[in-house]
């Protein structure tokens, strides 16, 4: 009888995997090989696991490369973030956030508060969870976002560029409140969230109060058009409280009885 199944040929498997782009698989042929000769799996089980090996694989590369497209200033985790020094925040609505319900219904989040009680903490730490999730994010300051769109402008790519930006699942605009747009800026930033509406999930960090949004913008005809579809289907949360980067760098205010001077805070720590 003619074996219809040849003895392998090496190099022309490893060119095959190549040519099939099976990168993972090619990669642990001589350690996949050694593992099957000592446990003898049935021939489906043994080609099954070499297929969950290489899927496997690429949903950690695709993760990875994911998490640096979505180009986080740095990577925070819901995990990390500390909840007993920032308690304006309900623990739990942040874990159902990170359910991703929100993304499924293309909703919005807001975060409102002063400078260093975590919005931006907490819009990471949920774009990170939405990474991990399969799903394509994109991290904006605000200021970044203005001067993406005013480029477009030189080459007539203004609407193209919107486009783009919307093929991420999830959009996190931080810093809203600190600069002030002219009238063309205004006009960008309302296309966008308009085009965005009921599309795309925006996540949107402000120092400012919504009263106080019609600063921002060249008109309030425009601000309250662009706050009437960002808060359609939003989650809005109002953070209150003191600065995170200032918590270790306050000085002890309680001197004992001898009158020692406080142990002064090392400002580089």
């Amino acid at each position: 009888m003619i074996n219809k199944i040849p003895v392998a040929d090496r190099k022309a498997l490893e060119q095959g995997l190549k040519r099939l782009k099976l990168r993972y698989t090619r990669e642990i042929i001589d350690s996949v090989n050694e593992l099957a000769m000592e446990e003898e799996p049935g021939y489906i089980d043994f080609l099954a696991y070499l297929v969950e090996h290489e899927i496997k694989m690429r949903d950690e590369a695709q993760r990875l490369k994911n998490m640096k497209r979505a180009k986080f200033p740095q990577l925070k985790t819901l995990n990390e973030f500390d909840y007993s020094f920032q308690n304006s925040i309900n623990q739990q609505s942040i874990r159902d956030l990170a359910s991703l319900d929100f993304m499924h219904a293309k909703e919005n989040v807001v975060f409102l508060g002063p400078s260093g009680v975590g919005k931006t903490h907490l819009a990471i730490g949920l774009g990170v969870v939405a990474v991990n999730a399969g799903y394509k994010v994109r991290f904006y300051t605000f200021t970044e976002l203005v001067e993406d769109l005013y480029a477009s402008l030189a080459d007539s790519s203004f609407n193209k560029r919107i486009d783009t930006i919307l093929k991420n699942h999830l959009i996190i605009l931080d810093e809203l409140g600190y600069v002030s747009m002219d009238e063309t800026a205004s006009d960008h930033i309302f296309q966008f969230i308009a085009r965005a509406y009921e599309q795309r999930s925006l996540i949107v960090t402000s120092n400012l109060n919504f009263a106080e949004w019609g600063t921002l913008f060249a008109n309030a005809s425009t601000a309250a058009a662009t706050l009437d579809r960002l808060l359609h289907h939003a989650h809005v949360f109002n953070m209150k409280g003191d600065s995170y980067r200032m918590r270790n760098r306050l000085i002890p205010t309680n001197i004992d009885q001898h009158n020692e001077l406080p142990e002064l805070v090392d400002q580089h720590n």
